[in-house]
């Protein structure tokens, strides 16, 4: 079918109502547009010659194994051929006006109580992608640590803003059609009672019976979707805003021989985003692109960057530096090192982490989220604060594997090391390298 031979049109305010929707779709039949789609929004039309058809809005029966196109089919007998579906309640028939005859292929009228009784769940599904990230926020916080502030500080968070909008509005858009439907039937159920009494004035107690919905409830429904929509519309923007940054803004340099030489050869400041941030942050230049080299730790000036292998795949030793909202300024180095000592091959890892944050109570926070994420502070235990003069708040963990905690003012660091070395003993390398990254 030539695309050009379709036409979509914005389906009228009254389309809930039966008598308005056959009646729109049959002047447009009588334009020469004839339905082949329909929507929550839109319907969809093929051209071709104008003729004076009539359309018919039946139920679907939800207990019949058939499928749409077949429970149409049933119809063509009275002269209705079938032409579509609405969310597999609704059948739309066509035939030719004065050859075909309204009647309604039904098992008695449960059969609208038990399509609305289907659709009770659709506004629920609105709220669908708050359940959801709910879930995700107990369990990454209860039982791995990782929570939403350390994702909103890493810049991450922009992924689940980005998920949460996308499913709402794919949500949204599915409960909008839903509620169409749901009010198609009740004022389809009202037709056929009317029909069932020859065409008799329909009684309050059978309004009441089929759930009729008041135009202030309508209204009310109406509002919370606007709401939601723009919430979620809202969300959306944000996570592409947060994805366009974290792509923009992320400098990554691999690191490769010997580790020594990177405080002489300093920042490589080809790439014109480097340069942009070295020339907004100067006194970085004086430091080694690893921030704390790995060698001035192992106290080996041969130590040269090795490639890690990990579950089959390679890792290069790296040096990354990023931002987010809450902190502008923020770095990530993973160095691999090897050496030679005493005729034996030596290795050794550090992962070092620096935030510079919005405010210092905003990284006193973000602290102990790194500490909940890297050494399960949450189950109870936590190390006790270690003394320092510098530091307004320094934790070292120097059994088996070795970690270390720090905060100063709104400047945080962490560092993750594997080796013989004592952390404890390098802490003057960790106050200078914090003092510089600070701009002090």
């Amino acid at each position: 079918m030539d695309k050009k031979q379709k036409v979509r049109f914005r389906l009228p305010e009254d389309f809930y109502l039966p008598e308005k929707a056959e009646g729109w779709l049959e002047e447009k039949a009588a334009e020469g547009l004839f339905l082949q789609s329909l929507g929550r929004k839109w319907a969809v039309f093929i051209k071709g010659e104008p003729e004076e058809a009539a359309y018919m809005l039946v139920p679907m029966d939800p207990d019949d194994m058939k499928g749409p196109a077949e429970q149409g089919g049933e119809y063509k007998k009275f002269g209705w051929e079938y032409v579509t579906q609405l969310r597999r309640m609704v059948l739309v028939l066509c035939g030719s006006r004065g050859q075909c005859e309204r009647i309604q292929e039904l098992k008695g009228q449960s059969i609208y109580e038990k399509l609305l009784r289907k659709l009770k769940g659709s506004a629920w599904g609105l709220f669908t992608p708050f359940i959801f990230w709910l879930i995700w926020l107990v369990a990454s916080s209860y039982l791995m640590g990782y929570g939403m502030l350390l994702l909103a500080v890493k810049g991450y968070c922009w992924v689940v803003f980005l998920g949460m909008g996308l499913c709402g509005l794919s949500q949204a858009g599915s409960w909008q059609e839903a509620r169409l439907v749901q009010r198609l039937l009740r004022e389809m159920e009202i037709r056929f009672k009317k029909e069932l009494r020859g065409g008799g004035e329909i009684k309050a107690q059978d309004n009441k019976e089929t759930g009729e919905i008041t135009a202030g409830r309508a209204k009310a429904a109406d509002i919370l979707y606007r709401v939601m929509l723009t919430f979620f519309a809202v969300c959306t923007v944000f996570g592409l805003l947060g994805g366009i940054n974290a792509a923009v803004s992320r400098k990554k340099m691999v690191l490769t021989g010997n580790a020594a030489a990177y405080e002489e050869d300093g920042w490589k400041e080809g790439d014109f985003r480097t340069a942009s941030f070295l020339k907004k942050h100067p006194a970085w230049k004086t430091l080694s692109p690893a921030l704390i080299p790995l060698n001035k730790i192992q106290q080996n000036e041969e130590l040269e960057y090795r490639v890690y292998t990990y579950k089959g795949k390679n890792q290069d030793s790296y040096s990354l530096v990023t931002g987010s909202l809450l902190a502008p300024v923020q770095a990530e180095v993973m160095q691999y090192g090897k050496w030679k000592e005493g005729g034996n091959s030596r290795e050794s890892t550090l992962k070092l982490e620096y935030y510079q944050t919005l405010t210092p109570k905003l990284a006193s926070a973000f602290l102990k989220e790194l500490g909940r994420y890297y050494m399960h502070w949450y189950k109870g235990w936590v190390p006790e604060k270690v003394e320092s003069s510098y530091f307004d708040e320094l934790v070292i963990h120097d059994r088996g594997l070795h970690y270390l905690f720090a905060r100063k003012g709104n400047q945080v660091i962490f560092a993750y090391y594997i080796g013989d070395e004592m952390l404890t003993d390098h802490l003057p390398e960790f106050e200078q390298a914090v003092e510089t990254l600070g701009g002090g």
